[in-house]
């Protein structure tokens, strides 16, 4: 007859073996991804959106400049600007912006309003603004480039992100020493309702917004 330490033995090589045969489980879904403010204070409402990049687009719609969360700097060039306008004052350039995002967590509140009017409004519900500030904490520092609707359910990993295009405004002064004049820093997305729901004491739109992005952006006047 087999001692008890064989017995065991054999136990721990059919657990191996059957381990080794058994199919890979699925993994399972990342637990809701948490938010911190500028404080290092939790957020109280989970930010909905995680900003990927900003895309800047030529006049072929080519990509001419790339932002992310951890490349916040870009120089666009000049001669690939989508329109360019004179005047006395100085040069204006334009570029096309692709945003893309993703959504980390469900929506704590609803952007779109109870009940629906009718007809249904068909410009979104959530605000995509930028600013000239990189920390606002007005409402006249922000302005609303765009309106969207975002399903609140969470997408499956390798999804696509959503994308939404808009264009930006670069202003340079006159002469051989031109200077970039109040450019675009900042980008958030905004849900109008979660917005509202914070302390009157919690400012900052950084903390407000579903996710935003600060950057340094100019135009290479030689190229």
């Amino acid at each position: 007859m087999l001692n008890l330490s064989m017995k065991m033995m054999l136990v721990a090589i059919l657990l191996t073996r059957l381990l080794a045969a058994r199919p890979d489980l699925p993994v399972a879904p990342p637990a809701p991804v948490p938010c911190k403010m500028s404080n290092g204070q939790p957020r109280p409402f989970p930010c909905e959106f995680q900003i990927q990049a900003l895309y800047f687009l030529g006049k072929n719609q080519e990509v001419v400049g790339k932002l992310t969360p951890t490349a916040t700097s870009v120089k666009l060039p000049k001669s690939k600007a989508v329109k360019t306008i004179h005047s006395s004052g100085g040069d204006s350039y334009f570029y096309n912006v692709s945003l893309d995002f993703k959504r980390i967590n469900t929506p704590s509140f609803s952007p779109k309003p109870s009940p629906i009017p009718s007809p249904p409004l068909l410009t979104g519900f959530y605000e995509v603004g930028t600013s000239t500030v990189s920390s606002p904490i007005s409402p006249g520092e922000v302005g609303v480039v765009k309106k969207l609707d975002v399903k609140p359910e969470l997408p499956l990993p390798g999804t696509r992100p959503n994308r939404v295009s808009f264009t930006i405004q670069l202003n340079y002064s006159t002469g051989d020493n031109a200077t970039l004049l109040a450019p675009v820093q900042y980008v958030q997305i905004k849900n109008p309702i979660t917005f509202t729901k914070f302390p009157a004491s919690t400012n900052l739109y950084r903390d407000r917004s579903e996710a935003w992005l600060a950057f340094n952006i100019q135009v290479d006047l030689t190229k």
